[in-house]
């Protein structure tokens, strides 16, 4: 947002209200922006929007622009010209609206001959709505801005090869908008709006019910995932989805009710819960990197373990793991190698500092005693016991401290938080925790026994399950705690 421009006023003026969830995005001010945002968030409307101020700033400098023969061009990108034309048609009605004399020749809404095209102030200013179905065709002077529409979709050469390299004579911003598709390049832009030591980035996750012109009825987050668990559950008879709803208090507007009783549970979470999967049957279900993953600090005064998961051709794994006087997991670094033996894998643990003094002992699994006793001669920290068990019971242990406590404050609230918290270091752990899946079905002659996990991306949680287990117990049975009886879920 231009700093000498009174971007609300103009936009109060244009006649766009916007709602919370796109006021966050248009009032921050990090150079690129990046929002994860489900269908009927109002992507087009921010995007076109976001153009406004532009237009002002460089009438005020319009003389200057033109008597050094330079203007401040801005480029709407799409997959193809119909993505980018719907910000290009917010911002040309915006104009329309304000009564903003365009340039002619120059300025062009014409999506059906691919020319949309505005020019103001005498060329002082540009905006091009473009496709980017030919990265090829990218080529342009120095931009001062730019808009990746639905940019889940594009390619990633058309970032980093064609559009960012224009935003530096400028020092240019970037808008990268879109509802994800998997955990592609534009996941990798979203993270790295996360890293809070990345300035120049900014990130949101923006699901539909955020906008409260669609969906009207205030809807609570932490109540839609409530009602999928309960709508997973086993235990449950004799209740229509509308009956969970008033009968737990969920807070949830009925459109979105609708879709998620139309919808499978992964096409729901990405379309309109706008989180970056792709994978059906996600072991962890409520781990979500805006709500696990932070920036931790070692604490003297807490307990300090290891979770381990040996290997040789699959990686082994050491997972730095500090426990609060409340329970509280913190998860704060970790190490990933492949054929190492358990000497060098112990070496690699020393050197790295991630078996420092006090530590208290690891969790391993007990079928390995003898690399277990190697690696606790070697680092003079002792391996603990009670790693074992069925392997759900280790997973259930994981899932009951990824839930947000207290449950009675409110969503957003600053201390409602998981009693799982990793580091944001912990690269292949947050990984896995995201991969670590189910296979898509079961196969029939085992249908009657416990579903195992895939044996893929499962490292980072054995180790910690080994540590859950070892440290907390494993629970035999599992129970949803705010159901008083048995009910049947009728989708």
């Amino acid at each position: 947002m231009p700093s000498s421009i009174n971007a609300w006023a103009l936009l109060r003026e244009s006649g766009w209200n916007p709602h919370p969830g796109q006021v966050q995005v248009f009032a921050s001010s990090a150079r690129h922006r990046v929002v994860s945002a489900g269908r009927r968030f109002g992507k087009s409307d921010l995007g076109g929007h976001e153009l406004l101020p532009e237009v002002f700033l460089a009438y005020s400098m319009a003389s200057e622009l033109r008597d050094a023969g330079k203007r401040r061009e801005f480029w709407i990108v799409g997959p193809e010209y119909g993505d980018s034309e719907k910000e290009f048609r917010v911002i040309w009605n915006d104009l329309k609206r304000l009564q903003v004399p365009f340039d002619k020749p120059g300025s062009y809404n014409d999506p059906i001959g691919m020319n949309m095209h505005i020019s103001l102030w005498g060329g002082a200013f540009q905006i091009h709505a473009k496709s980017a179905k030919h990265p090829e065709t990218l080529i342009g002077e120095g931009l001062h801005g730019v808009i990746l529409a639905e940019a889940a979709k594009l390619k990633e050469v058309v970032w980093t090869r064609f559009i960012r390299p224009t935003l530096a004579d400028h020092r240019g911003w970037s808008l990268h908008t879109s509802t994800p598709e998997g955990r592609n390049w534009f996941y990798e832009s979203w993270k790295r709006g996360q890293d809070p030591r990345n300035l120049d980035w900014a990130s949101w996750k923006m699901p539909s019910w955020k906008n409260q012109y669609v969906y009207r009825t205030p809807t609570r987050t932490e109540d839609v995932h409530y009602l999928q668990e309960l709508l997973n559950s086993d235990e449950a008879l004799d209740c229509s989805i509308y009956e969970l709803i008033e009968q737990y208090g969920l807070e949830i507007d009925p459109e979105i009710v609708s879709e998620l009783n139309d919808l499978t549970e992964e096409s729901f979470n990405q379309e309109i819960g706008a989180d970056f999967t792709e994978f059906v049957g996600r072991v962890f279900k409520l781990f979500d990197e805006e709500t696990h993953v932070f920036d931790l600090k070692f604490n003297p005064s807490w307990q300090t373990y290891a979770g381990v998961d040996l290997g040789f051709t699959n990686p082994s794994v050491w997972l730095l793991v500090q426990v609060g006087p409340w329970g509280d997991v913190h998860v704060l670094d970790e190490f990933y190698q492949s054929t190492l033996t358990a000497n060098e894998f112990a070496d690699q643990v020393s050197l790295r500092g991630l078996a420092p003094s006090g530590m208290l002992g690891f969790y391993s699994d007990p079928a390995s005693p003898g690399d277990n006793k190697i690696i606790a001669e070697a680092l003079k920290v002792k391996s603990v016991g009670g790693t074992g068990g069925e392997l759900k019971h280790r997973l259930d242990a994981i899932r009951g401290r990824l839930k947000l406590v207290p449950p009675h404050l409110p969503a957003g609230h600053p201390e409602k938080l998981p009693k799982i918290r990793i580091d944001r270091r912990c690269t292949e752990l947050i990984r896995e925790m995201g991969a670590y899946r189910y296979p898509s079905k079961r196969v029939e002659v085992d249908i009657n026994k416990a579903e195992v996990p895939l044996k893929m991306d499962d490292h980072g949680p054995e180790a910690l399950g080994r540590f859950m287990a070892g440290f907390f117990g494993t629970p035999q049975k599992t129970t949803h705690r705010r159901r008083t009886h048995k009910v049947n879920i009728k989708r």
